[in-house]
């Protein structure tokens, strides 16, 4: 929180928000104060955007006062060495400027952008306060003043305007941040080497003589001071230049993308740069320097808008092979030119050389360039392999870790894999671009789809990642199938273990309940008419009797027990399988029986008494139709409406009798419905037949 935006009587929670106790709900206040944070964020970083190109501004300002300073032909008045700034400086004080704040713009809080605008503006004040000095110090009647403080600021500004994109820049290259704190303390032993030259320059009479021979400052350093402050600086100086440059082509290759493409990139501009200063043509280095702010600016922004990796490949290809070429034949003839003064000879044998060398040494070349710029996208085979390896990995959620291996080999932040309905069952980042669907299929099903987003900086996918993932699309769709029957199997063992429970608590009851006292009845009338059979031999046949009677009631516990066990076929194949073995059963879907259709839809798992009476049901009706209806066809509904299950039997037979009164059947079907809070309904189906319709409740109270 800001400091100086909290009015009194404002109080902090456990967390460190503020709230005004007794004004607004604690949820209130903390919504309130994300909203202010976020809201100095924003002005914050209007205000840098503002900064920036305000300095910008103030930098092309400065170039535009050179000519006004040596406007009167003040180069041509003795004493001045030199011609004056060339006006290609303009485009490199241009590039930094503009660059740096259109960076700053879209990036207000990465350092680059205020690096390359600093580095504008010194470059800027440097040419724009020597040309001031010039005409000041020279000018015969001495009335412009500062001429001799212009010189000073000349003569050191240059310093820091070159060191800071050569040092400082690549550690914090593209985030702004150093990504580790080797090189924080890196960019900080810079900053104090450019900080003690540009110490000593300004310290020293050094360079502000330059354009005007015979300017002095006031003071004259002590010669300690410039060599104990000047090595130091060197020895800082020579050393971070060195780290930043092994240090940046390490971070190149042991980066992955897209920050090892955005260092390549930058890589590649500043060698292009520096072959450049060793031409005749300034113009050209100009150019080349100019535009390195430029493609910072890009690689920070947009490295793929211009295709930075197709021309990242052909330049390392191209430049050593044309090098090589070179090299060869040039070598090559001047030695058999001693040789053979005259004829064609030394030119055919270092063609023939190169021939020969050119084709193994350009394959070579490619795979050692593909895999520097590239990466492991060099070479899908390596990447399916990594992503096959996982396969052999514990996981809590296999989908979600192979998906981000997918999504981390097709350089992509955003992937989600869906099923045949649309739900999401792993997702990976969120999505930016136009995403690449594809179809997920194992073994013939199809099992959903897989999205797959752009790289970083891209809009569409590109072919060669759409290549690459249609091939890890199969690895990805055996760990979705795994999964799905692992859930299946699960989901299933849960219902059989819940149904066998129930039943066991249900054979516990009724053998204890019913079996129980009858057995235990007929052992106390053997054992009264045993003492009878003494005692009262008369009574002995009354109680045998009473002892027999006592006997067809356990039996009729006990087949009433058996008729009551759950069918094996629901824990074997489910509801649906268990209605299907059946009608199979009964002859229907066969040859000489009627046609048999189920539909059911994806049911929740069912209480095992819900799915034992739904099966009874539908199997004494299935029994009556095969029996009784002479139908030609016959259909069952399973499906799931108002939080109830419906079951529905339908039949084309002759249909309910008029005087046929309520069977043990239909009467059995009522009672298990009731019994569960369900109700059943049997009415005449039209034109002809018959339909059966219960709706049994889902959950029991």
């Amino acid at each position: 929180m800001l400091p100086g935006r909290i009015h009194h009587g404002t109080g902090f929670d456990r967390e460190g928000l503020p709230y005004a106790p007794g004004r607004l709900s604690r949820d209130s206040q903390v919504d309130r104060a994300h909203t202010l944070g976020m809201g100095a964020v924003r002005d914050y970083d209007r205000v840098r955007r503002i900064g920036g190109w305000s300095l910008a501004a103030l930098t092309l300002v400065l170039f535009a006062t050179i000519p006004f300073s040596l406007a009167g032909g003040v180069t041509s008045r003795p004493g001045v060495v030199g011609p004056g700034p060339s006006w290609w400086i303009g485009l490199i004080v241009a590039g930094f400027a503009l660059s740096g704040a259109a960076l700053i713009q879209l990036r207000p809080r990465n350092w680059i952008g205020w690096l390359l605008v600093a580095s504008g503006l010194l470059q800027a004040t440097n040419v724009a306060a020597d040309a001031y000095a010039t005409r000041t110090l020279t000018d015969p009647d001495h009335s412009l003043p500062l001429g001799l403080a212009a010189a000073w600021l000349a003569s050191w500004t240059w310093i820091p305007s070159l060191l800071l994109p050569v040092i400082v820049l690549p550690p914090l290259y593209p985030t702004g941040r150093p990504t580790s704190a080797f090189w924080r303390w890196h960019v900080r032993a810079a900053l104090v080497g450019i900080g003690l030259i540009v110490l000593t320059a300004a310290t020293s009479q050094g360079g502000v003589d330059d354009t005007v021979p015979g300017t002095r400052l006031p003071w004259d350093a002590p010669t300690w001071w410039v060599w104990a402050v000047g090595l130091s600086a060197a020895v800082l100086l020579i050393s971070t230049v060195a780290v930043t440059v092994i240090g940046t082509l390490v971070r190149a290759i042991r980066a992955k993308a897209p920050e090892r493409q955005q260092l390549l990139w930058l890589l590649s501009v500043v060698a292009a740069m520096l072959a450049t200063v060793f031409t005749e043509y300034r113009l050209l280095f100009a150019l080349a320097y100019g535009l390195v702010p430029v493609a910072v600016t890009i690689g920070v922004l947009r490295y793929r808008l211009l295709g930075i990796e197709v021309v990242l490949r052909r330049t390392l290809l191209y430049v050593p092979m044309t090098l090589l070429v070179a090299l060869v034949i040039g070598g090559l003839t001047t030695v058999f030119a001693r040789l053979v003064p005259e004829g064609p000879l030394p030119l055919l044998v270092a063609s023939a050389v190169v021939a020969v060398l050119v084709v193994p040494v350009a394959g070579r070349l490619r795979i050692l360039v593909d895999r520097l710029v590239l990466g492991e996208r060099a070479d899908p085979l390596t990447l399916v392999d990594r992503v096959g390896a996982g396969l052999e990995v514990e996981d809590d959620d296999p989908v979600a870790s192979m998906l981000e291996a997918v999504a981390s080999a097709a350089g992509t932040s955003y992937a989600v894999v869906r099923d045949v309905q649309g739900g999401a069952i792993a997702k990976v980042g969120d999505s930016a671009g136009v995403p690449l669907d594809l179809p997920l299929r194992h073994r013939g099903v199809q099992l959903g789809t897989l999205a797959i987003g752009p790289r970083r900086g891209a809009t569409r996918v590109t072919e060669q990642d759409a290549r690459l993932v249609t091939a890890l699309a199969p690895h990805l769709a055996v760990v979705v199938g795994a999964a799905r029957l692992t859930e299946e199997l699960a989901r299933e063992r849960t219902r059989v273990t819940t149904a066998t429970l129930a039943e066991r608590d249900r054979l516990r009851r009724d053998l204890h309940d019913g079996l129980g006292p009858s057995l235990a009845g007929i052992a106390l009338g053997l054992e009264a008419a045993s003492t009878a059979h003494r005692i009262d031999p008369d009574a002995v046949p009354m109680l045998l009797e009473r002892t027999r009677a006592e006997a067809d009631v356990a039996v009729r516990e006990v087949r009433r027990v058996l008729d009551g066990l759950r069918p094996t076929s629901l824990d074997l194949h489910g509801l649906e399988g268990a209605v299907r073995d059946t009608a199979s059963s009964l002859g229907m879907g066969h040859p000489g029986g009627p046609a048999f259709e189920l539909r059911a839809d994806a049911l929740p798992l069912l209480a095992p008494q819900v799915e034992e009476a739904a099966f009874r049901i539908v199997a004494e009706s299935l029994t009556n139709v095969a029996r009784h209806s002479a139908a030609d066809h016959c259909a069952v509904r399973l499906n799931r409406a108002n939080g109830d299950l419906r079951v529905r039997v339908f039949d084309d037979g002759r249909g309910l009798s008029p005087d046929a009164g309520a069977g043990h059947g239909l009467d059995s079907m009522r009672k298990r419905a009731a019994d569960i809070g369900g109700s059943l309904l049997v009415e005449v189906a039209s034109p002809h037949g018959t339909l059966v319709t219960a709706v049994l409740p889902l959950e029991l109270s």
